[in-house]
């Protein structure tokens, strides 16, 4: 049984590589809550030892900061799963980020209240937050944003976007959705265990495949209907990205690829490396990925796109 709101901790999974956003991201979390002793906080903080030190979070009693040569990195969604292995503890709730991020005053309350308010322990809450501007500090409009897909991209796999409304015209009650977005993903701390981060995604495929993950494990995706946060989309390239430091990044690009394309049935692997431990981070068998391709309009195989996929508003 899940403890009451008033007690409720939350663990925030930061994976972060060389940024420098990261030491005012981690600020903001714990500023804005209305509760900070109840946020937990874990970095996985892949850096240049010597060039990279305004990269690093200053101490926090309610922050586990592990460091790493850069070299030694292996990709996002490898990171992501260092994280929930590594630093994840016995937290209530868990919200995944990225390390450029902002908060909303009174964050953790608010969103531990729209999770009650949708009354479905199952429930993730997820999208594509707002963006803001990193050299400037400005924040942008909040609006009610929520997924959409318009076409598959060269790899077979969907191009996943967002499609935005004014705030004050959001659903009363949180809607589902068939998607995920990395950068804000929130449910139980134990969702996360439960179905554990596929490492060897590099990046490109990481939110469809854990999208339909989750849902046949049994979760259900809801739109945020109160935005909580902000994300930096403007300044992607003033930051190192680790396909620009790691020349071998393709091959493990391609391999992923082959991965999310036969984890989704769209065609097997030509390469073993891609099925390595597939087992390990497959589908769930509380629903089916026939199932999830109705529910989410994406028809994997014969790449077409029902309606309610390129609008992003008839799910549940």
């Amino acid at each position: 049984m899940m403890k009451p709101l008033s007690e409720a901790t939350i663990f925030v999974s930061i994976a972060s590589y060389r940024d420098a956003q990261l030491p005012l991201t981690v600020a903001s979390l714990f500023e804005q809550a209305e509760h900070p002793e109840r946020v937990f906080v874990g970095v996985f903080n892949q850096i240049h030892l010597q060039e990279d030190q305004d990269c690093v979070a200053a101490d926090r009693a309610n922050m586990l900061q592990h460091v790493l040569d850069y070299n030694e990195a292996q990709g996002a969604c490898w990171a992501r799963g260092y994280v929930w292995n590594k630093l994840l503890a016995e937290q209530d709730y868990a919200l995944q980020i990225d390390s450029h991020s902002r908060f909303a005053r009174h964050w953790d309350t608010d969103l531990l209240q729209m999770y009650a308010n949708i009354g479905d322990e199952q429930a993730v809450i997820t999208h594509y937050p707002m963006g803001f501007d990193t050299e400037t500090g400005e924040l942008d409009k909040q609006m009610y944003t929520y997924f959409n897909v318009q076409s598959f991209r060269a790899t077979q796999l969907p191009e996943v976007t967002s499609g935005a409304i004014e705030v004050q015209a959001a659903p009363k009650q949180c809607a589902q959705t068939a998607f995920i977005a990395a950068g804000s993903l929130f449910g139980r701390a134990d969702m996360f265990k439960q179905v554990p981060y596929d490492p060897y995604i590099y990046f490109h495929g990481e939110e469809i495949t854990y999208a339909a993950r989750l849902w046949t494990h049994g979760y259900n995706l809801y739109l945020p209907n109160q935005p909580f946060m902000w994300h930096d989309y403007k300044n992607l390239n003033k930051r190192p990205l680790h396909w620009q430091d790691h020349k071998q990044w393709s091959l493990k690009d391609e391999l992923a690829q082959q991965r999310c394309r036969h984890l989704l049935r769209i065609k097997k692997a030509d390469d073993v490396r891609a099925i390595h431990q597939l087992e390990q981070y497959g589908l769930g068998f509380e629903r089916s990925l026939d199932e999830y391709q109705v529910f989410s309009g994406i028809h994997f195989k014969h790449q077409l796109l029902d309606k309610k996929a390129k609008s992003g508003k008839q799910y549940g």
